[in-house]
């Protein structure tokens, strides 16, 4: 997974720290996010775009080659 946390970060001027305080983690988890090293809980995500003003999905960039490699189930339900 890529994400544009970092640019979104930067263009508010918000420090790694700043952002964590905002979205209640660690600096160091911070880091790790905008190296794309982890994936967040959904809250998280959450808390994340909400401090940077932004969407999560402009935030999040995950590969679609690897949804490619799996097979999809759609589950109808009446």
């Amino acid at each position: 997974m890529k994400t544009t946390i970092r640019e979104h970060r930067n263009h508010r001027s918000i420090t790694q720290a700043e952002l964590a305080k905002m979205a209640g983690v660690r600096r160091e988890t911070i880091v790790f996010l905008e190296q794309g090293r982890y994936n967040p809980s959904l809250q998280l995500a959450h808390n994340i775009a909400k401090a940077l003003h932004a969407h999560i999905d402009d935030l999040f960039i995950f590969d679609d080659d690897a949804y490619e490699e799996t097979e999809r189930w759609v589950v109808l339900v009446d």
